[in-house]
């Protein structure tokens, strides 16, 4: 049965909580675009459960635990689905030691391209002397990454993969790069809940990690051939059908003005900085744009594109700065 949308979610919540969307399927809802709050899903049938990510810090999985056993007492969590390897929806993974972890292909080859939970301490709490410092430590300087093992995938998957969580069926599906460079989306049929991790950011900027803004455009499109009505995204308000139009049109447009300005000549950086003034529009976070920027300005084959973490974490700090 279709999920009806929650009446009225709080802009903005203190802490995490975790919504009811049926009977069978939760949304743990940050409803904060801030870097590293990431929401997660659960699906818990007949005594058994699966979590759709898991949280960046050892303590904010521990508070995503302890809802889910109020939620569902005594459920076992068989199964966690990472829709990729960013940090903040992998880094809970050692809390659940006896759980599959499922992630695609593609994701699981990724994550040696990660930063380590070592390396991100530091970055966030190293002197803020340069633009990169400084914006680490706006947007990670509060976390506690110490105890951090990183725990990745026990079964890979390519295409799609149909699991049982008791009697509630779960459909992964493997949309490739977008977002990262291997995205998982997580669909509840009958429920019509798509959980889509970070192919979909509602009231904030998109980040490309990827080389292809193309493919995140082509992914809204994917998403929304499942026939699902609700969409959790990896970042932000749960959302219905037209809000990932919206998305998907305004990824679209950016697309478009990149890749006019790329075959024109024009540099990356001003380009950056005039799409930032064209599309920022009032979505949080509108230096992220400079991710997708690059990713379009690889696709139309301008060499000097950034595309290690790095490179696009620098370029997202000079353009918040301007």
């Amino acid at each position: 049965m279709p999920v009806a949308l929650p009446s009225k979610l709080e802009p903005a919540l203190s802490s995490p909580s975790l919504i009811p969307l049926s009977s069978t399927t939760w949304a743990w809802m940050h409803n904060s675009t801030a870097w590293g709050y990431s929401n997660c899903g659960l699906v818990a049938s007949d005594g058994q459960a699966l979590l759709v990510d898991t949280q960046f810090t050892l303590a904010g999985m521990r508070l995503l635990l302890d809802a889910v056993e109020a939620a569902v007492p005594g459920a076992e969590i068989t199964t966690v689905v990472n829709s990729h390897q960013n940090g903040d929806h992998t880094w809970g993974n050692q809390l659940l030691p006896d759980a599959e972890i499922i992630t695609s292909a593609a994701s699981a080859e990724h994550v040696c391209k990660e930063i380590s939970p070592e390396q991100m301490m530091l970055l966030g709490r190293a002197a803020p002397t340069s633009a990169v410092t400084a914006y680490a430590a706006e947007h990670i300087g509060g976390f506690d990454f110490s105890g951090i093992t990183v725990t990745g995938a026990t079964r890979t998957f390519t295409g799609t993969l149909e699991l049982e969580v008791g009697g509630a069926a779960v459909e992964l599906i493997d949309l490739g790069p977008a977002h990262s460079e291997g995205d998982v989306a997580v669909h509840v049929p009958e429920d019509e809940v798509v959980f889509t991790g970070d192919t979909l950011f509602i009231g904030a900027h998109m980040i490309v990690w990827s080389d292809s803004l193309s493919a995140c455009i082509e992914v809204c499109d994917r998403l929304l051939s499942t026939g699902a009505t609700t969409f959790v995204p990896g970042h932000g308000e749960i959302t219905g059908r037209a809000g990932v139009v919206t998305f998907r049109d305004g990824l679209a447009r950016v697309h478009e003005d990149a890749t006019s300005y790329a075959s024109s000549g024009v540099e990356l950086s001003d380009a950056a900085r005039l799409i930032k003034g064209a599309h920022a529009g009032v979505l949080a976070h509108p230096e992220r744009l400079f991710t997708a920027v690059a990713a379009a300005y690889k696709e139309a084959g301008v060499e000097g594109a950034p595309s290690t973490t790095m490179g696009l974490v620098e370029g997202m700090a000079q353009l918040a700065r301007e």
